[in-house]
């Protein structure tokens, strides 16, 4: 049988959510405020290598979605399709994450983040912007695999310098060619890559950069209030894109050393990478996908610094409006613009 972890205020017996603007544990029945370390004491899920606590897992049967939450969360739809989810499965072993960032924003924050987002999108449509819809922004802990590499690299091409000059009647231009050639190592940390599938990468991507001063160890606690997903990308998986992304990010480095010249061009380029090491993390996002004509659209912020992405459909029907509306004004200025000047 499926146990769940469920953390208690100490005065009351109510339990307790994780509020992101204090980084403190709120009791909505009595109100005191707790640090990390002032609550739950028998628990020793902080020492190194124990087992996790299993959570009810909620998983969807429409889209297969896997989705992990500690009973202080309810779900009744699914924040991918919609669907309603059912408790499946533990979170515990191999998912154990090794480090959290905490929520900074709370979710009615986030909330007036995409209302002030969407109401820019004047061709969205209306359904996107009704109380439920926006209501059913979710916090999620969004898995990640935050990887620390070694790369070396080269590149080299061909670069020119031009110059022009006006001798009489005639104009002459020089055009001297240079072989480039520029070498340079770099090491990274904490380059995070998607562990979920149902999570578009690239908006996860989009979400980033996350600061890393708020990295904790990870605990239970954090999740209190909150969902979480576990992660379906393995390591070395995500290990492939990572080597992908360093490998621009070292040759746009190298290439951004290339001055002085009127044109260049890279022609050959390699860059190896090494001592390669990835540890399971949980980031926070806060998520909407809203359904139009059977395609999802997805907003997400970044739980911590709030920055925003997202797409939203064309509604036909407002854009027709909008045109017949320009045509008619255009028409009118037209017409009776001309008669006060006739």
């Amino acid at each position: 049988m499926t146990s769940v972890k469920e953390y208690k205020c100490p005065s009351c017996g109510a339990g307790l959510d994780f509020d992101p603007p204090s980084q403190k544990w709120k009791c909505h029945y009595c109100f005191n405020e707790y640090e990390k370390d002032q609550f739950d004491i028998s628990d020793n899920e902080e020492i190194l290598n124990e087992e996790m606590p299993e959570l009810d897992s909620y998983i969807c049967n429409s889209c297969g979605a896997e989705l992990i939450a500690d009973n202080t969360t309810s779900a009744t739809f699914c924040i991918y399709c919609k669907s309603p989810a059912v408790i499946k499965s533990r979170f515990s072993g191999r998912f154990k994450p090794k480090s959290v960032i905490p929520f900074r924003l709370t979710k009615e924050q986030a909330k007036e983040i995409y209302q002030k987002w969407i109401k820019k999108r004047i061709f969205a449509p209306k359904e996107f912007k009704l109380k439920e819809e926006v209501d059913k922004v979710t916090g999620i802990y969004a898995p990640f695999w935050l990887f620390d590499c070694k790369a070396d690299g080269f590149i080299s091409g061909e670069a020119t310098r031009v110059n022009s000059w006006r001798q009489g009647d005639y104009r002459y231009t020089q055009t001297k060619y240079y072989r480039i050639v520029r070498r340079g190592h770099a090491r990274y940390k904490r380059i995070p890559v998607d562990a979920s599938k149902k999570l578009d990468d690239k908006y996860m991507h989009m979400i980033e950069p996350f600061d890393y001063n708020d990295l904790k160890n990870f605990s239970m606690k954090y999740m209190s209030g909150f969902m979480a997903e576990k992660y379906d990308v393995e390591a070395n998986d995500a290990a492939a894109i990572l080597k992908d992304r360093v490998r621009d990010y070292l040759s746009e480095r190298l290439r951004g050393t290339v001055n002085g010249y009127s044109s260049c061009s890279i022609t050959s380029k390699n860059v190896n990478i090494s001592e390669v090491k990835g540890n399971y993390s949980m980031l926070p996002v806060y998520l909407l996908v809203n359904k139009y004509k059977d395609k999802s659209h997805i907003f997400m912020v970044n739980g911590q610094t709030g920055k925003v992405v997202g797409d939203t459909p064309l509604c036909l029907p407002k854009q027709i409006l909008f045109a017949v509306a320009v045509f008619l004004i255009v028409w009118i200025i037209g017409v009776f613009g001309g008669a006060l000047f006739a």
